[in-house]
């Protein structure tokens, strides 16, 4: 990896493959992940010899033998079953989402296509509490989808979620109607935390 992508490696959407080959968001998942566990990811790279990806995390508060069995995710948030469409082009980010929010206590209707959420939405906008949709997917733009939450369930709350979030993106989410706008990557507790305020009717802070 040269200098020069090395510095940028870990930015969401940045890839050097050919359009349509790679989302750049493979690296910002994982940066992401590391991040919610307070770790870290080291990177060392020789241009044309290789590269070696290390994960860091942080020391066990005791030894693990003695652990007992893993305990749920530390927070307030529960879902109570309330039903969230999770719409991401990047299937291993919606796999974290949906993994994430599922222990949670939600239930989850995640597509990587989102043209089948827009079916979806349509034949079944009663069944959801919340949309969450990413910004730019090839072909097909986030506002579209909310844009149909708006005619066939205008009561339904919708967030935005985009790696690049530019004055004219937040503009336009908000004047659409959006409840809020998602960094990402963004980290999964806080995430969490916006999910469960949009789906019991309260504004992110």
């Amino acid at each position: 990896i040269d200098p020069e992508t090395m510095e940028r490696i870990f930015e969401p959407f940045f890839t050097t493959k050919p359009v349509g080959q790679g989302t750049g968001l493979g690296l910002a998942v994982v940066h992401g992940i590391m991040r919610t566990h307070q770790g870290s990811v080291g990177v060392q790279s020789t241009p044309g010899k290789g590269s070696v990806f290390t994960l860091y995390f942080p020391p066990a508060k005791s030894p693990a033998a003695a652990a007992p069995s893993a305990p749920p995710l530390p927070s307030t948030v529960q879902g109570n079953g309330k039903h969230v469409m999770y719409v991401d082009d990047d299937e291993a980010l919606v796999f974290l989402v949906e993994r994430v929010l599922t222990r949670k206590g939600f239930r989850v209707s995640s597509f990587s296509d989102p043209r089948l959420a827009s079916v979806a939405l349509r034949e079944r906008a009663q069944e959801f509490d919340l949309l969450v949709t990413d910004y730019n997917m090839p072909g097909f733009c986030g506002v579209d989808l909310l844009r149909e939450a708006r005619e066939v369930r205008p009561e339904l709350p919708v967030a935005l979620a985009s790696g690049y979030v530019t004055a004219e993106i937040e503009q336009q989410a908000f004047a659409e109607g959006a409840g809020a706008l998602i960094h990402k990557p963004n980290d999964v507790e806080e995430l969490c935390d916006i999910v469960q305020k949009l789906v019991h009717g309260n504004k992110p802070d």
